[in-house]
């Protein structure tokens, strides 16, 4: 990859930590209640697939986050690692945290992994799967 005037490793190294910028404001955001940031940064088409088996989409996501049915108390990442395909790329990583979703308690690790794709210069999520880890 060569992107203007950066060398392979400085263009990797800039969307790795574009990446990791990505994930802490998600978790801020989601610890805050805050929907703007995601609103912005999931495509209108966005999946989610919850370690319980449901699936939601962009909208349902934001309103479960609005309406205080999935709620947080602490929630950080770790062992996060970035892999660039072109214009795809794919986010990886450990969830631990202390929340609800309704009335069922979601507290414990989870891996994830999101897929993103580069839109207008910009990433966006246009997938995401959470799954506990025993």
């Amino acid at each position: 990859m060569h992107y203007g005037n950066q060398t392979d490793a400085t263009a990797i190294v800039d969307i790795e930590q574009e990446f990791r910028d990505l994930d802490r404001g998600r978790v801020a955001a989601y610890l805050q209640g805050d929907t703007e940031l995601f609103d912005r940064v999931w495509i209108d088409g966005f999946i989610f697939t919850f370690p319980f088996g449901q699936c939601a989409n962009k909208a349902q996501e934001i309103a479960n986050i609005k309406s205080g049915d999935l709620a947080f108390e602490s929630l950080h990442t770790d062992n996060v690692k970035v892999r660039v395909y072109g214009q795809t790329a794919v986010m990886a990583g450990r969830l631990t945290m202390k929340g609800r979703y309704k009335d069922q308690d979601i507290n414990g690790q989870y891996s994830y992994t999101d897929v993103l794709g580069k839109q207008q210069k910009c990433w966006r999520i246009v997938a995401s799967h959470a799954m506990r880890v025993a």
